[in-house]
């Protein structure tokens, strides 16, 4: 656990549960990270638009028309490789804001270990999650269609073909993301809402945030679904650890599936359009006793809040 130098004062708290973050640091970090994701649109943007000119001068109007439909297989390696360092970089402001606050990232990002068990059962969680959320869009498609042209480009996106695409789409899927969201929305934010709103109000309002910050209406509810389940998890251990791992599964999932079936689903996993009811039991049964496994483990352990009207999580003052 970090410590304070010693002989240095102690930092300011608001009479507020005397947590040391006020509504204000939480909207520059907000602002601040919307401010980075632009700007790795706007790069993204450019090298694209610089993508699309020949040498000549002119406007290569076939890459338009590739990229318009949904054919992604031109996409060039430098967007990639900037899609991928927009997202290390969005923790940016919420650890540097921490840091100048002489506050510890280990408490106020929850980044606490935790016992194997919880990771075993944070593996179970994810797989019903990710199953869960797969027929949940599927059912939403119905009311909701995905364009088909969005589809194949996000199924293109996240297709491997070479080992630069491992090494920046891949990596960003499975593991950048998943560590740099947990920390940011499971951590810093939900920890802030927990303290001014309560663990339910809190909860809820970093899995609206995460929601938002994905800019898909089509997945709307199936990211809500997971990002509230990883906010129950993340308060009940006052650790990260158990969501990063949900959010890898699931990543993982939808990663593997694009690229070892990417034309037709496979017969076992579905059944015409939905998820075959017997994957949908086991995954149901997964995340169920997953979660008692994980709280009942957790409880013993003494780890985190004890109750939507007790402490939230531990230690608040660890920091000092």
């Amino acid at each position: 656990m970090e410590q304070l130098p010693q002989n240095e004062p102690t930092p300011k708290r608001d009479s507020n549960n005397e947590y040391p973050i006020t509504g204000k640091d939480v909207v520059t970090v907000v602002v601040t990270t919307l401010l980075i994701l632009l700007a790795g649109f706007l790069v993204i943007g450019a090298l694209g638009t610089m993508e699309l000119v020949t040498p000549d001068g002119d406007v290569d109007m076939d890459t338009i028309d590739q990229w318009a439909s949904g054919n992604l297989d031109t996409l060039p390696m430098s967007l990639k490789v900037a899609a991928m360092f927009t997202q290390m970089l969005l923790i940016i402001p919420a650890w540097v804001f921490i840091r100048r606050k002489r506050l510890s990232s280990v408490v106020f990002l929850r980044l606490r270990p935790v016992p194997v068990q919880l990771i075993f059962y944070s593996v179970l969680i994810g797989l019903g999650v990710a199953v869960l959320g797969d027929e949940i869009s599927r059912l939403i498609n119905f009311v909701l269609p995905l364009p088909e042209e969005m589809a194949y480009g996000i199924q293109r996106m996240m297709q491997i073909d070479t080992v630069l695409d491992f090494l920046t789409m891949g990596l960003t899927v499975m593991l950048i993301a998943p560590i740099v969201e947990e920390m940011l929305f499971r951590g810093f934010f939900q920890r802030y809402f927990e303290a001014r709103r309560g663990v339910t109000s809190g909860v809820m309002m970093a899995s609206a945030l995460f929601a938002v910050y994905h800019f898909n209406i089509y997945w709307l509810i199936p990211i809500l679904l997971m990002a509230t389940v990883m906010g129950a998890m993340a308060w009940r251990a006052e650790s990260v650890l158990p969501t990063i791992i949900v959010h890898m599964t699931n990543n993982g999932l939808g990663l593997l599936a694009a690229n070892v079936y990417p034309e037709e689903e496979p017969g076992w996993f579905v059944m015409g359009d939905h998820v075959h009811p017997l994957i949908m039991l086991v995954a149901a049964a997964f995340l169920v006793w997953g979660l008692r496994s994980y709280f009942r483990l957790s409880e013993q352990k003494n780890l985190g809040g004890h109750g939507p009207g007790g402490p939230v999580g531990k230690n608040l003052d660890s920091a000092v």
